[in-house]
């Protein structure tokens, strides 16, 4: 019985990594394997429409999504952007090619996040700067680019709404912003720029996440999102202080070690969270 149960965990496991890429049994060369990888002119589910007057209550939130967290490896890896074409792409090589290709031109400077027109950053060649080395034109070295390797996180700005009409809290991604290595200043980390998210979902509602546990059963990387299928904590949040950040007024104490003072500003987070999820349930409470 052992042998028989042991042979078919050995058949499923090998017909999953059979499927792991796409098209692969269908493939009459190499470069025909990732045709069936990425779908084509897909586009994004559309929001409902939601009237002013139906919001009764709402909170912007900034949140930080870790990617040093397991939870969030499908929006990391792959980290070797020249090993996987086609077939498989971190979230930040999706951004990267498109705004190179003029694809993503809803970009905005990485100090304000208010998404003003003021701010807006126009030009490939600027956006591509905030993410590259120091160059000099007549430099015989090349200018380099931030990879997948360089990406530590990525910085989000959303709004956490109760729709009266439909009696249900919803969420909207407004923005998000790759944190990364700053190739300028060794050592260092930065935010490159601040996107307005509801203007690429087209473009990630095409590119599908990596699932390790069923290649064939997969989401795209708008989905992953605009669900909240990753692990983040909330860093910032409107207020009447000018929105300053939690870092702002929780501030280290003296003698307390680093790692008191991260798990004091996890347990605001956390607070926070708890604050807009208690409106949710004490509407049900009346």
């Amino acid at each position: 019985m052992k042998k028989i149960l042991l042979s078919i965990l050995v058949i499923l496991l090998t017909v999953n990594h059979l499927f792991t890429q796409a098209n692969l049994l269908n493939a009459k060369k190499p470069s025909d394997i990732a045709n069936a990888t990425i779908s084509s002119d897909k586009q994004s589910i559309d929001y409902p429409e939601v009237e002013d007057s139906d919001i009764l209550w709402s909170k912007v939130v900034y949140e930080f999504i870790d990617l040093n967290e397991k939870l969030n490896f499908q929006l990391l890896f792959p980290v070797n952007d020249d090993q996987y074409t086609l077939t498989r792409k971190s979230l930040w090589k999706i951004i990267r090619e498109n705004v190179e290709n003029g694809t993503i031109n809803e970009v905005f400077d990485v100090r304000n996040d208010n998404f003003l027109e003021a701010n807006k950053i126009t030009g490939v060649d600027k956006i591509k700067d905030f993410y590259g080395s120091k160059y000099t034109p007549g430099d015989s070295r090349p200018q380099t680019y931030a990879s997948s390797s360089d990406i530590s996180g990525y910085k989000i700005k959303g709004v956490w709404f109760f729709d009266k009409k439909h009696s249900e809290m919803k969420y909207r991604l407004l923005g998000i912003q790759p944190f990364g290595r700053n190739l300028k200043e060794s050592g260092k980390e930065q935010g490159y720029f601040w996107i307005w998210y509801p203007s690429i979902r087209d473009i990630l509602s095409n590119q599908l996440v990596f699932n390790d546990k069923n290649n064939n059963n997969r989401i795209s990387f708008d989905d992953l999102l605009v669900n909240r299928r990753f692990s983040s904590y909330i860093y910032k949040y409107d207020n009447v202080y000018g929105d300053r950040t939690i870092r702002d007024y929780i501030r280290q104490r003296s003698g307390e070690s680093n790692r008191q003072y991260q798990l004091r500003l996890i347990m605001e987070s956390e607070r926070i969270k708890k604050e807009i999820l208690d409106f949710d349930v004490d509407m049900w409470g009346y």
